[in-house]
């Protein structure tokens, strides 16, 4: 399957790569298809990338990559919408907002992207925003990864750059 993108050209990529989000993502609930892009470039922050508007491209990180101490709580009927059979299925990732000066990037750690990674069925998930920040400074947490070496991949991602 092509995928053109505005950000990251075209590239071809196998179907099993697709990520269906049934009822969209917040703020793009029409948009229903996505690919996970690992960008060397930009690591540790990969690219939620749309497959249906080519100019569509989250920005997102594996938090549990970047903050030890990261935990959600995710109800037995979300998992039973993403038909997850073992937590190892899973692959959970935050939205960034990076801003002109780069230091002020922040992460959505109230909103997680939940992704079943074998069946390739993803929903966002809403958390106890009362707990979880929704606008939390990770600058100095990806510089830190970074000096430790971070991990080599994110699993079901496929590699542009």
């Amino acid at each position: 399957m092509l995928i053109d993108t505005d950000r990251f050209g075209t590239f071809d990529t196998k179907d099993s790569k697709l990520i269906e989000f049934p009822q969209g993502i917040p703020g793009f609930e029409d948009l229903h298809y996505f690919i996970i892009l690992e960008v060397s470039q930009t690591k540790p922050i990969y690219w939620l990338q749309s497959t249906e508007n080519k100019y569509i491209a989250l920005p997102v990180i594996l938090t549990f990559e970047i903050l030890d101490d990261y935990y959600i709580d995710i109800r037995d009927n979300e998992l039973e919408e993403l038909h997850v059979e073992s937590q190892n299925d899973l692959l959970i990732m935050n939205v960034v907002v990076i801003p002109e000066t780069i230091e002020k990037m922040t992460v959505n750690l109230a909103a997680p992207l939940v992704i079943n990674a074998v069946r390739g069925i993803g929903k966002q998930i809403i958390v106890d925003a009362k707990t979880m920040p929704i606008r939390m400074p990770i600058y100095e947490a990806i510089m830190k990864s970074l000096a430790k070496g971070g991990q080599d991949d994110a699993g079901a991602v496929e590699k542009n750059g």
